[in-house]
């Protein structure tokens, strides 16, 4: 419980690169949220037909985004 009264100094997307997996057929978040929140980050965007269990239902599409943010943070790396 104490990383909640931890103080954030400095947001990683702020200087890392983001990416974000949208389920659009998420019922328990409204889609204009999360967009925004992606966008806010400025993460890449990968939008699939799924719930909120995203992981569960698409777990190709979950995979393949986190191959693609692995090797892209390790080209920009370098």
């Amino acid at each position: 419980m104490s990383a909640f009264g931890t103080v954030l100094t400095h947001a990683a997307w702020r200087s890392k690169p983001s990416w974000a997996v949208i389920a659009t057929e998420d019922k328990a978040f409204d889609q204009a949220m999360l967009i925004h929140m992606a966008e806010r980050i400025n993460a890449r965007i990968t939008k699939v037909s799924a719930s909120h269990a995203v992981f569960m239902t698409q777990p190709k599409v979950v995979a393949d985004t986190i191959d693609r943010a692995a090797r892209e943070a390790g080209q920009t790396a370098k």
